[in-house]
Parts: C-alpha cells; structure tokens; sequence
C-alpha cells in the first residue's frame, strides 16, 4: 500500500526536474571543420597550380556541406541521390568549372562516400529544449533513432 510522506512534496518535483534534464541534455553531431582525406584526393601527376587550385575548390563544397547541407540532412539521415540546391559554390571566386554541374555531381558524391563515416562527424553534448514544441514527435524521433543505432545494418554507428 502507498503510505504518503511529508517527503513526497519534495521527491516528485524534484524527480520531475531531474527527468526534464536527462531528456534535454543531449548529443548534437556536427560535421568537422577540417575536410577529410576522403573529400578531396589529387592525383600525384597534377601540376601544383592545379591541385592548389582543386583543393580550394574541395574547401568550397565543404564548406557548403557544413553551412548548408548539415542542417536539412543531420547525422544518421541519409543524403538524397541528386544534388540539392543548397550544396553550392560562389563560382566567381574560384572561376567557372567550380561550380560547373559535373564538379559540383563529383563532390556530392564524395560528400555522400563521407557522410556516414565517424571521422567525419564531431560529437558535442548540450542543452536541447526543442523537444518541448512537440514532445510526441520528440519522443517517436528518439525511439526511431535508438532503434536504427541498435538494429539497423546500415548508417552511423
């Protein structure tokens, strides 16, 4: 039988604020600032101007990656097959075959070869409230997520 306390005033809101916090101090994950080896790979037989020249070029779209792709497309969801919109280059900059439609196909591709490996991602801890707008969406992402990290075959781990 339940037997109330003059401690059960303290404990169940103090219970409550614990869980609040397990459930809002999560992992966030963030592609890393430096581009890895995989993102960009010059032939030996270029000549130095052009591989300086194709590495600033790798710099750009990782730097598109990290601006723009990681936000719409997070750790752990997969990249669509076609180049989106968001994954693009200032062509002045670097000249016009950077941002031409074959370039920009070939670092998408390597992009997509990276995406799911762990060096590529930094993982940092802090506060996420965001949960708390739609706490039943939050909930049924989560499970989604544990269950595809425990079961899946594919993705990150």
């Amino acid at each position: 039988m339940f037997v109330r306390h003059q401690t059960d005033k303290l404990m169940y809101p103090l219970l409550a604020a614990v869980l609040l916090m397990i459930a809002s101090y999560r992992p966030k994950y963030h592609l890393r600032s430096d581009m890895p080896a995989g993102f960009f790979s010059a032939s030996a037989s270029d000549s130095s101007p052009k591989r300086g020249l194709e590495k600033k070029i790798a710099w750009a779209y990782w730097e598109a990656a990290q601006m723009n792709v990681q936000w719409k497309y997070p750790y752990g969801h997969p990249l669509p097959p076609d180049v989106p919109a968001e994954f693009s280059i200032d062509a002045q900059a670097l000249g016009p075959s950077a941002s031409d439609p074959a370039t920009r196909t070939l670092y998408w591709r390597r992009l997509q070869q990276v995406w799911y490996l762990p060096e590529t991602w930094k993982k940092d801890y802090g506060w996420d409230w965001s949960w708390v707008s739609d706490p039943i969406a939050s909930a049924a992402q989560g499970m989604k997520d544990s269950w595809d990290r425990w079961f899946a075959m594919h993705g990150p781990r």
